[in-house]
């Protein structure tokens, strides 16, 4: 059974929390990827990205319910090794769990039923619009996409345009064709393109 679980701490007492901050390059051999976490104790990720721009990290928009200070830090090691799988595309069963209060409502729902695509599948952004109740809204699904803060660990990567070409990704678009290949296994049978046409 799917486990969703979310942190929305709203009280911190008027203290500040403690946040923590890493980015490092992750080889995969074929390419590489940057890995950029923030994340709070206990087991609350705050931003994920996949930049190797490390500022790119240090710009994202924190919760407002969860103020608090960032210091850099050595990542976890549960956390570590649960994300390289996720960019090996491995199944991974989550002890970290994202704080979605930076996204709109309508954001935040589209990212809770993104959590429900299974690993070595994939849907488009116009079932991904049907799965929301809006099956009109597929512009607004692939923005709410874009924005994703947790690539990863809300497998937004999963989503592809409905002429089979692989849409946008919050990160570089051959990691999520890397992702996609890693996950299926060979299962599908699929040639991934790339495309700058609009959503379908």
């Amino acid at each position: 059974m799917l486990r969703l679980t979310y942190r929305r701490d709203c009280s911190c007492g008027g203290n500040l929390y403690q946040h923590h901050w890493n980015h490092q390059i992750v080889d995969l051999g074929r390419l590489q990827t940057g890995l950029g976490v923030i994340w709070s104790e206990p087991n609350t990720l705050l931003a994920i990205t996949l930049s190797p721009d490390k500022t790119q990290l240090l710009k994202r928009s924190l919760p407002e319910s969860m103020p608090g200070q960032l210091t850099q830090k050595s990542l976890p090691s549960i956390l570590e090794e649960q994300l390289i799988q996720a960019l090996h595309g491995e199944p991974v069963e989550w002890d970290w769990f994202p704080n979605l209060d930076s996204g709109t409502a309508f954001q935040q729902r589209i990212w809770k039923i993104l959590e429900q695509c299974p690993h070595g599948d994939y849907w488009s952004y116009k079932e991904l619009a049907d799965r929301s109740g809006n099956s009109k809204a597929v512009r607004a699904v692939g923005s709410a996409c874009g924005k994703n803060p947790f690539p990863l660990r809300i497998p937004c990567h999963r989503i592809v345009a409905s002429n089979g070409t692989l849409g946008g990704f919050t990160g570089d678009l051959e990691l999520k064709k890397w992702i996609l290949q890693k996950e299926t296994e060979h299962t599908f049978d699929v040639r991934f393109g790339t495309s700058d046409r609009a959503l379908p």
